[in-house]
């Protein structure tokens, strides 16, 4: 009986312990819930981070990708193959080349430095580098091209002569044709000539020939292309040299038989300024006999210069000396500079003759008396007058060149008070002026024509 009371008790016990909840059994539990939930959320922590770091790799593998496709100079020297070391003329050629990237930035003493560096190395770097550079030539089939048309419009050039056509009119008409004064011959960088308006091409003509009438730079520059050529021949600029020649009553062209202003300029007897006119004067002097040797007697050879400057504004130069002409001229070059010796005077020319007068002052003090006492006896009244010089030459032809001599067809001096004295006129003692060239007399210009 107590068995099985025992039994039921303990089943009513299993029975209320299944319908009351043990509290650590419910812990347990909820332990176990808990767990399940972590790693719920770890695997979805896991699946998350899995994702992100799939797109980090991708994004890394796109920017490495465009790093490599980007070109850098590290990355290409990097690539590059091991070269040879330089030669001196190699980092000579590199450091001038760095001197000239410089330069053209601005960056002067920099570039100073690196041209001195190169130039130490190799001193002619900037002259094999000129040699070793590629030439800038056009490509061969526009060169080709070009010199065809060239020889296209040479010939058409020659097809349209005329014959017995007057040069200038034939430059004319080509020009005409043309519709340009001149044009460059080679491609060039800068500006050229054929851009300026043809007036101021005439007003830089009148620079060349300038107030000193400088006629042969003139035909110079005439010389140098077509557009020239007959700019150079201008009427009106002819006609100004002509009036500034021979005044303004020089009279028409067709009066003198010449058929243009520039041909009477050549024809017409007219002093040639870009030079000097000089005669050589040689006579033998007989010395004093000697004192020791009775018998004995020196001759002696006397050579000395007379120079003529003419200026176009009718003034002249005067000098007599005996220095060389290599030493003279170039002291007659300004009128305002006068060597010592040398008289200014004035010139006119009168159909073939020019007429010179040349003044030259005597201002000599009469010597002070030291004796006060007998001042008022000895005191005399001296006159000075100055010596005039007028001299009259003729131009003469020589070889073909007009106007390149003259010759004395009359000297006087005068001294006192109209009085004159006559020189005779002789070959050997008044030898004709013969003209010559000097370059320095017309390398600089002050004024236009």
């Amino acid at each position: 009986m107590a068995s099985s009371s025992a039994a039921g008790a303990g089943t009513s016990t299993d029975s209320d312990g299944g319908e009351q909840e043990d509290p650590s059994s419910s812990s347990l539990f909820e332990v176990a819930e808990a767990l399940e939930d972590l790693s719920l959320d770890n695997d979805d922590d896991d699946s998350l981070n899995k994702e992100g770091s799939d797109e980090l790799a991708a994004f890394r593998q796109q920017w490495q990708r465009e790093l490599d496709a980007t070109p850098s100079p590290q990355r290409e020297l990097a690539k590059q193959e091991p070269t040879e070391p330089l030669t001196e003329e190699d980092k000579a050629k590199q450091l001038f080349r760095e001197g000239v990237d410089l330069e053209r930035r601005g960056k002067l003493y920099e570039a100073i430095q690196h041209y001195k560096r190169a130039m130490q190395i190799l001193p002619d770097v900037e002259t094999r580098l000129y040699e070793s550079a590629e030439p800038r030539d056009m490509p061969e089939e526009e060169s080709e091209a070009e010199e065809v048309v060239r020889v296209e419009t040479e010939a058409d050039d020659d097809e349209d002569f005329i014959e017995g056509e007057d040069l200038l009119t034939r430059l004319q008409r080509l020009q005409a044709r043309k519709g340009v004064l001149c044009e460059p011959e080679l491609a060039i960088r800068g500006a050229h000539i054929s851009w300026l308006p043809y007036e101021v091409i005439l007003l830089i003509m009148r620079w060349v020939v300038s107030s000193e009438l400088d006629a042969a730079s003139l035909e110079r520059l005439a010389a140098s292309c077509r557009g020239l050529y007959v700019a150079a021949r201008d009427i009106d600029l002819w006609r100004a040299m002509c009036v500034k020649t021979w005044g303004i009553d020089c009279g028409a062209p067709r009066a003198h038989g010449c058929s243009s202003w520039r041909h009477m300029y050549i024809q017409r007897p007219r002093i040639l300024l870009h030079g000097c006119y000089i005669s050589k004067t040689t006579y033998l002097r007989h010395g004093e006999n000697s004192f020791q040797d009775q018998f004995y007697r020196p001759w002696y050879l006397i050579d000395y210069y007379r120079y003529l400057r003419f200026f176009s504004d009718g003034v002249v130069l005067m000098w007599t000396t005996p220095d060389e002409p290599v030493a003279c001229v170039s002291q007659l070059k300004s009128r305002h500079r006068l060597a010592a010796g040398a008289l200014p005077g004035h010139y006119r020319l009168v159909g073939d003759k020019v007429v010179i007068v040349v003044k030259k002052s005597n201002d000599k003090k009469s010597a002070q008396t030291t004796n006060t006492r007998f001042r008022s006896r000895r005191k005399e009244t001296h006159e000075h007058h100055d010596t005039i010089y007028h001299l009259e030459l003729q131009l003469r032809p020589v070889r073909n060149r007009n106007n390149w001599q003259l010759q004395w067809r009359g000297y006087r001096v005068s001294t006192r008070k109209e009085q004159w004295t006559q020189f005779e006129l002789s070959p050997a003692k008044f030898p004709p002026f013969a003209f010559s060239r000097v370059r320095a007399y017309t390398a600089d210009t002050f004024a236009p024509l």
